[in-house]
C-alpha cells in the first residue's frame, strides 16, 4: 500500500512537470518580442495571477499645415497616444509613453530653429501639443512639402501583480508630416524711410512688394504704429490696388515720434487684405490675410557745436559776441536759427535770433550777436546759453541745445587814451597845439568828431577836429587852438573834450568827458596885448558888429 502512494505522488509530480513544460512555448509564441529569460520570470506568475503586456501606440499630425514662403512661424505638431493592449487587463500600467521628446531630425526644405521638446507623460487616448519654430525660405516653390519628427519615449511593457516583476522599454516612432505653402499674394516690406527724428513729425515712405505667386487685387494695408510712434495720429489706412507678383508699390505716411522715444528700430505693424485672382476677398479688417512687422529708424538727433567764442565787453559799453557755429549732423539743415539768452540782466542783446545759412553735415558759419552792458554790472565772466532750432519732418520745428558759453565783462575803460607835448600859451596871446588820440576799444571807430571846450580866462576859435576812423590801438592827431586873456593868472587851467563817434553797430556814441592842462604863462612886462591877441580881440569885436548889423538891418 506503502508502494502505490509513493507510485501515485510520483505520478502527480511528474504530471506537472510536463505542464510547466508544455505551457512555456504557448507563452513565447504570443510575443515574438520578449526573450526567454523574461518569459520564465513571468510564467511563475501566470499561474498565480494576471499578466499584462502592451505598450503606447504614438503618432503626431500637424493641424495647420499652412506656412507661407519667407516666414518664421510657429508649426504647432500635436502628439496622440492610442495605446496597444496585448495580454490582461490593466491598460493604465502598460499603455502610458513617459518622457516623451519631439525632435524633427528631417528639416526638409526649411529650417527648423526649436531644437528637442520635452511633453513629458503622455497616457493611452491623451493628446499634446509641440510649437516648432519653422523658418520658409523665400523662394520656396508653392506646394507640399514634407518634415520628419521622431518622438522617443519609455514604458512598462509587462507586469505581473503577485510576482511584481515589470519590464522597462524603450520607443521611438518616425513620423513624416506634410506642410504646404499655398499658392498667394505674399507681401513683404523691403525698406522703411524717413527724415524725421524723436520730436518730430513728418512723412516716412514705405516699400511694398507682392513676393508671392499670385496676384492681388484691390489690396489694402492697414498701419500701426508702436514704441513711441503713431502713423496719422492713430492708424493709417492705404490702398495699395493691383500688384502682380514682383511688383512693389510705395507708401507715404505720416508719423510723429514722442520725444522721450529712444534711438533704435521701432515696429511699424501692417495687416493686408485683398481680393484673389477669382475676385473673392481675402482678409477683412478684424481678420486679416497677412500680418507684416516693419522696422522704422528714428533719424538721429541733428547736433550743432560752438567754437571760437569772442567778445568785446566792457561795463558801460556796447559790445559784441562773435563765434562760429558747426552743423555736426547727420544731416543738411536750411533753416537754422542761434538764438543766445543771457543769464544775467547785465547783458542785453538787442536782437537774440540769428538766421543761419544753409550747412551741410560738417560746415561752419560765423555769427555776431551786437551787446550792450549795463553801467551797473561788475567785470567777471557771465554765461550765455545758445540754441539752435531747425526744422525736422515737414512741419515740426527741433531744438539743440542749450549750449553754454563763458564770456567776460572787462572793467570801464575810456574809449580814447590823449597823449600831447606840454601845452603852453602866454597872456593875451593865441597858440596852436596838436593831441594824440589812440583807440582802446576792441573794435573800429568811425565819424569821430572831437569838441574842444575852454572856460575863461582861456578861449577857442577851433573847437572841432574830425578823424574818419580808428581801428583798435590806432592812433591819430587832431589839432586846436586856444589863447589866453590878458589878465590870465599864470598857472595851469584845464580844457575839456569829448568825441562823438559810431561803433560797428552804427549807433552814434557820445564819450565821457576829459580833461586836458594849458599852462598860461607871462605875456611880458610892458602889459600890453601881443600881435596875435590884438587880433584875435579885433576879431572878436568885428564878429559881433556884423552880428549886430545883420539883426540891426532885419528889425527896421
Amino acid at each position: 500500500m506503502g508502494v502505490d502512494r509513493r507510485l501515485l505522488l510520483l505520478g502527480v509530480v511528474v504530471a506537472v512537470a510536463v505542464t510547466v513544460v508544455m505551457g512555456a512555448p504557448v507563452a513565447l509564441a504570443d510575443d515574438d518580442d520578449v526573450d526567454v529569460g523574461e518569459e520564465l520570470q513571468s510564467s511563475g506568475s501566470e499561474s498565480s495571477g494576471e499578466l499584462t503586456r502592451g505598450e503606447p501606440a504614438v503618432d503626431a499630425t500637424v493641424p495647420q499645415a499652412e506656412i507661407t514662403a519667407g516666414s518664421e512661424e510657429n508649426v504647432e505638431i500635436q502628439v496622440q497616444n492610442e495605446g496597444n493592449i496585448r495580454l490582461g487587463t490593466q491598460r493604465d500600467r502598460v499603455t502610458p509613453a513617459r518622457g516623451v521628446t519631439v525632435e524633427v531630425v528631417d528639416e526638409g526644405p526649411f529650417d527648423v530653429t526649436s531644437g528637442t521638446t520635452s511633453l513629458g507623460t503622455l497616457d493611452e487616448q491623451q493628446t499634446a501639443s509641440v510649437d516648432q519654430r519653422i523658418k520658409a525660405p523665400e523662394d520656396l516653390e508653392p506646394g507640399e512639402h514634407d518634415i520628419t519628427v521622431e518622438v522617443s519615449y519609455s514604458y512598462t511593457y509587462q507586469v505581473s501583480d503577485n510576482s511584481r516583476v515589470t519590464t522597462e522599454r524603450t520607443g521611438s516612432e518616425t513620423i513624416d508630416l506634410t506642410l504646404e505653402v499655398p499658392d498667394e499674394p505674399r507681401f513683404e516690406i523691403s525698406d522703411v524711410v524717413t527724415d524725421v527724428e524723436p520730436g518730430g513729425d513728418g512723412p516716412a515712405t514705405l516699400e511694398i512688394e507682392n513676393v508671392g505667386s499670385e496676384a492681388a487685387s484691390q489690396t489694402r494695408a492697414t498701419i500701426t504704429g508702436g514704441g513711441g510712434v503713431t502713423v496719422d495720429g492713430e492708424t493709417a489706412e492705404e490702398v495699395l490696388g493691383d500688384l502682380e507678383p514682383g511688383d512693389s508699390t510705395a507708401v507715404t505716411v505720416d508719423v510723429d515720434i514722442a520725444e522721450t522715444t529712444s534711438q533704435g528700430e521701432k515696429p511699424l505693424e501692417i495687416a493686408f487684405r485683398y481680393d484673389d485672382e477669382a475676385g473673392v476677398q481675402v482678409g477683412s479688417p478684424d481678420e486679416p490675410a497677412q500680418e507684416e512687422v516693419a522696422s522704422l529708424a528714428p533719424a538721429p538727433e541733428q547736433t550743432f557745436s560752438i567754437s571760437n567764442l569772442q567778445d568785446t565787453l566792457a561795463v558801460g559799453y556796447d559790445g559784441v559776441v562773435t563765434g562760429e557755429i558747426e552743423n555736426d549732423g547727420p544731416r543738411t539743415v536750411d533753416d537754422g536759427v542761434l538764438i543766445v539768452e543771457p543769464t544775467t540782466d547785465s547783458l542785453f542783446v538787442e536782437d537774440t535770433r540769428y538766421a543761419l545759412p544753409e550747412l551741410s553735415p560738417g560746415e561752419t558759419t560765423e555769427f555776431r550777436f551786437p551787446t550792450d552792458v549795463s553801467g551797473q554790472a561788475d567785470a567777471g565772466p557771465r554765461q550765455l546759453r545758445f540754441t539752435v532750432e531747425y526744422g525736422a519732418g515737414d512741419r515740426s520745428t527741433l531744438e539743440d541745445g542749450p549750449i553754454s558759453e563763458r564770456v567776460v565783462i572787462d572793467d570801464r575803460a575810456d574809449e580814447f587814451s590823449i597823449t600831447a607835448d606840454e601845452i603852453r600859451v602866454a597872456q593875451g596871446d593865441l597858440t596852436e597845439f596838436t593831441l594824440e588820440i589812440t583807440n582802446e576799444r576792441s573794435e573800429t571807430l568811425s565819424n569821430i568828431d572831437a569838441r574842444l571846450y575852454a572856460d575863461s580866462p582861456l578861449d577857442t576859435d577851433n573847437d572841432e577836429a574830425f578823424v574818419s576812423e580808428l581801428e583798435p590801438n590806432e592812433s591819430a592827431e587832431i589839432t586846436f587852438d586856444v589863447w589866453a586873456d590878458q589878465d590870465a593868472t599864470t598857472e595851469t587851467h584845464p580844457v575839456e573834450l569829448d568825441f562823438e563817434y559810431e561803433n560797428e553797430r552804427g549807433d552814434e556814441v557820445l564819450s565821457d568827458t576829459y580833461t586836458h592842462p594849458i599852462e598860461v604863462e607871462s605875456g611880458g612886462d610892458d602889459g600890453g596885448l601881443s600881435i596875435v591877441g590884438i587880433l584875435v580881440r579885433v576879431g572878436a569885436v568885428l564878429t559881433a558888429l556884423g552880428l549886430g548889423a545883420t539883426l540891426w538891418w532885419r528889425l527896421r
